[in-house]
């Protein structure tokens, strides 16, 4: 099939922790929003084995195509090798206004309870939502299996051992895929929100945190160092917290926290 790719400029608002891919070798879902405040999940992105990189808050330029294979309206291929790296819209006295003026510039993805964005589900197949919790009940660290462990092991040395294969199969200088495998941790356990959104018969949420900032923080220094930074965000008296949900593929209803929006409210203009 061909895809229709059109160029597009990006601001960068979310990156999971990397997965493993048996095609991709990893990747990364990033998600922004367009010019126009749409949001789109970008997929496959193997960022760690991209020239240039960028950050959260960044613009790119890059060709993107509607995904056929994925029903979820967000989601779009997109052409790596066209990505070019723009400006950082960095926080300023305003207290991330100017973020907000973009982020927010489409408000059809921002919903006020967990319960609106369900139906919205439901409906419309929507993946990606903003929701600002009333309450934080506990976050907390949760182990994983040692089946997930076992399965993440196993599936890294097939996939090295296929890259190896190739390499001794293709010439380096006609085909672009990289001469090494890099190493990926796995993370042996996630931290996990429950909480209240703004519904006044909400039950609670309980919900993983996929977030590459916090995850890679867990990996670099360990869960007490990640839960007390997630802590520190989910002081709702200090900030005006929203999560950035993303579903899941293969469960469409289950939803993680893939990002946070966090200005101070003792200098908020605009939330």
């Amino acid at each position: 099939m061909t895809l229709n790719y059109e160029e597009q400029r990006i601001l960068i608002w979310g990156k999971t922790y990397p997965e493993l891919s048996k095609k991709h070798f990893e990747t990364v879902c990033t998600a922004g929003v367009l010019e126009d405040g749409r949001v789109v999940r970008l997929y496959p992105i193997s960022y760690r084995y991209l020239n240039d990189q960028f950050s959260l808050y960044q613009w790119i330029n890059a060709r993107i195509a509607k995904n056929p294979n994925d029903a979820r309206p967000e989601s779009y291929k997109i052409d790596c090798e066209s990505i070019k790296i723009g400006e950082v819209v960095k926080t300023t006295s305003d207290e991330w206004g100017r973020r907000a003026e973009i982020m927010f510039r489409n408000p059809a993805w921002v919903f006020e309870t967990m319960e609106k964005l369900a139906e919205a589900q439901k409906a419309n197949r929507t993946s990606i939502g903003v929701v600002a919790p009333r309450k934080i009940i506990k976050v907390e660290v949760v182990p994983r299996s040692d089946d997930e462990k076992q399965s993440f092991q196993e599936k890294f040395e097939e996939i090295k051992k296929e890259l190896s294969a190739k390499l001794l199969q293709i010439d380096m200088f006609e085909q672009s895929i990289p001469e090494e495998m890099k190493t990926l941790d796995f993370l042996g356990s996630r931290l996990q929100v429950s909480w209240l959104c703004h519904n006044p018969d909400c039950n609670g949420h309980k919900m993983q945190v996929l977030d590459w900032g916090v995850c890679e923080l867990q990996r670099r220094d360990g869960d007490a160092t990640a839960l007390k930074r997630m802590l520190e965000l989910c002081n709702l008296e200090k900030y005006a917290l929203r999560f950035f949900l993303g579903n899941l593929y293969l469960h469409p209803g289950s939803f993680m926290i893939v990002g946070m929006w966090y200005p101070k409210l003792a200098n908020l203009l605009f939330h």
